[in-house]
């Protein structure tokens, strides 16, 4: 009887709540228009003022967190930035020190590099995980702090993922299996007779403890998406016509012309590497047949001397 209990119990559980990897619901956009900017705006203060909330704590339900009926989504945030190449680690530098500023609650550096190719040639690239509240800040003084180091924001694109579904499928399947997994502590708690369906019932109950911790991750890890935007910042430093000066072109003319000569150099040195062996060999081959080869083609050393007096 017990054991066709817990057999029930799984059937509720499959009942209630579907996988949630298999939940659909990712919408992307990308804007390039300024108008963007009051839509994702928008999004970022109602997010801001869910985080405010007193049921915003950990634990409290995403429904609890987010206005009813607006989805919850999760932005990504892309940003090129273009300055003289003197300003490029500055810049990046900046910002990253504004990010560890604000703490780990409102700003998070997941990863930052730096790329210099040549004296005038630098990029460099930051990735930050960002509240609402100070990301809408950030924003906002972005455009400014790149004209402030000589440069300006090349483009500017948001993109956003709707975990509205993925969330609630995930919450219903929990509850799901929280339940099953106070009956199976409550069935436990009876002591069966058998050894058998104590073993049972406590494996079962194992693996359901599992699954809910499992599924606890994957939602905290959705929350998470949804409560902080993903960041990345894209700098490169501006092309210059000359950037060392008036003689430059000079300069880059006589560079071009010791690496044309090098070039040039370095491919008569394959050739004679390639042709070689060959010369060697076939050298090698007539001179061992040249007896054999008609007069004519006999060279020097093989023709026979004249006889004296001839």
């Amino acid at each position: 009887m017990r054991l066709f209990m817990i057999g029930l119990a799984l059937v509720f559980v499959a009942g209630c709540g579907g996988p949630a990897d298999n939940a659909a619901g990712g919408s992307s956009r990308a804007f390039k228009d300024p108008s963007y900017e009051v839509s994702a705006d928008a999004a970022a203060s109602a997010t801001d003022a869910a985080a405010a909330s007193p049921a915003s704590a950990p634990g409290a339900s995403p429904a609890a967190t987010v206005p009813v009926g607006a989805p919850m989504l999760a932005y990504s945030y892309r940003y090129g930035i273009e300055t003289p190449a003197g300003k490029v680690r500055e810049l990046a530098a900046r910002h990253e020190a504004a990010c560890a500023a604000a703490g780990p609650a409102l700003c998070q550096v997941t990863s930052s590099s730096v790329d210099e190719t040549g004296e005038d040639s630098l990029m460099a690239r930051l990735e930050l995980r960002a509240a609402p509240a100070w990301l809408k800040r950030f924003r906002n003084d972005l455009a400014g702090d790149a004209k402030a180091a000589g440069g300006r924001v090349t483009s500017s694109n948001v993109s956003s993922e709707d975990l509205s579904r993925q969330i609630v499928d995930t919450e219903a399947r929990l509850r799901a299996m929280t339940t099953l997994r106070d009956r199976l502590q409550a069935l436990l708690a009876d002591r069966p007779g058998k050894l058998s369906d104590l073993v049972e019932i406590e494996r079962e109950l194992a693996r359901v403890q599992g699954d809910i911790d499992s599924t606890t991750s994957q939602l905290a890890v959705m929350r998470g998406r949804v409560a902080m935007s993903e960041v990345t910042l894209n700098y490169r430093s501006r092309d210059m016509l000359a950037p060392s000066g008036v003689w430059s072109p000079l300069v880059g003319a006589f560079t071009d012309f010791i690496g044309i000569v090098a070039f040039t150099l370095a491919a008569m040195v394959r050739l004679v590497a390639w042709l070689l062996p060959w010369v060697l060999v076939g050298g090698g081959l007539i001179w061992l047949f040249r007896k054999r080869l008609p007069k004519r083609l006999r060279l020097p050393w093989g023709r026979a001397k004249p006889a004296d007096g001839a």
